[in-house]
């Protein structure tokens, strides 16, 4: 349902048709748009990894959200951990949105070893992120990420559930 610009009342009598398009109809607008939101809640068998040294998804299946929107900006959040098997590796963390990687440098987050002994260590990772401008219709949000040569990437899914998810404000 779309919203009309409320009417300028003069002194024209007021019509049930006038309350239903500008009184009932937005009201139903905006309550759809508070309930519009999807979130994934990842459980696996085994570790998510990468050698990637581009942007690549994580898991396009259970780390992508697909979200249909009213034409408003949508937040998006992520939380879980993640890990590098090397030292001083470096791991970013991007979403894709509609399929364009949203940030063009290294993402909305990563994450580094700075210690010898913080190899295969679990680091939390939580990012929310205000996607703008977007028009109505279906939109898909995908999870990426890349690291440094060398290294390999880890996201527990088996231990620990992220939780990617996507909401119209």
């Amino acid at each position: 349902m779309a919203w009309t610009t409320p009417k300028t009342w003069s002194s024209e009598p007021l019509t049930s048709i006038d309350l239903n398009t500008y009184v009932r109809d937005n009201q139903n607008h905006l309550k759809d748009r508070l309930d519009t939101s999807v979130s994934r809640i990842v459980s696996g068998g085994s570790l998510l990894t990468t050698t990637a040294q581009a942007f690549v998804d994580i898991d396009p299946i259970h780390l992508s959200l697909t979200l249909t929107t009213h034409g408003g900006d949508v937040l998006l959040g992520f939380t879980g951990t993640a890990q590098n098997r090397a030292n001083n590796a470096v791991t970013s963390i991007n979403v894709a949105v509609d399929g364009v990687d949203y940030f063009a440098d290294n993402g909305v987050i990563e994450f580094k070893n700075d210690a010898v002994n913080a190899v295969d260590r679990n680091k939390p990772l939580t990012f929310v992120l205000l996607i703008s401008g977007l028009g109505a219709g279906i939109h898909t949000f995908t999870l990426r990420w890349k690291t440094t040569r060398g290294n390999t990437a880890r996201m527990d899914v088996v231990n620990v559930h992220p939780q990617f998810w996507a909401k119209e404000i």
